[in-house]
């Protein structure tokens, strides 16, 4: 069984601006050169590109309210081909400790159930071969 592929750029930067949608451009940028992005490639200015493309993110995305204090939340962690979802941060925090000790990049999030519908609804749309694995108990007190 073959490594998962590792995201290109703008991948990264959109799944990045997904998880942190206050990070600024330089924050981006940081963390490209932190992960070992290799951003010579692009032809121009790499700051100027990343600020058209969360731009352009940004003007097309569905508008989402920020969460309230009271609002539950969804613990998101993505890393290879997988996405885990949890309703409980320690979970989720194991899971995340699990896919790096297993060598995969990752990123983690804390979203509200609407949040994440709309980025479960991005990701199965782009990458139809991803994994989400939804941990959360349903009404039922099943996982789904």
């Amino acid at each position: 069984m073959g490594a998962p592929a590792r995201l290109a750029i703008w991948q990264a930067v959109r799944q990045n601006w997904l998880a942190h949608p206050e990070w600024t451009v330089p924050d981006h940028v940081a963390w490209l050169d932190g992960e070992g992005y290799d951003t010579d490639p692009i032809d121009s200015d790499p700051a100027e590109v990343i600020d058209r493309w969360l731009t352009e993110h940004r003007r097309t995305a569905r508008p989402t309210a920020p969460p309230t204090a009271t609002e539950a939340r969804v613990y998101v962690v993505a890393g290879g081909d997988m996405v885990a979802v949890f309703d409980n941060p320690d979970a989720a925090g194991a899971q995340r400790m699990v896919m790096e000790a297993a060598g995969l990049d990752t990123i983690a999030s804390a979203l509200t159930p609407g949040q994440w519908d709309i980025a479960r609804e991005i990701l199965r749309a782009e990458h139809p071969d991803l994994v989400i694995s939804d941990a959360r108990p349903d009404a039922t007190g099943q996982t789904a």
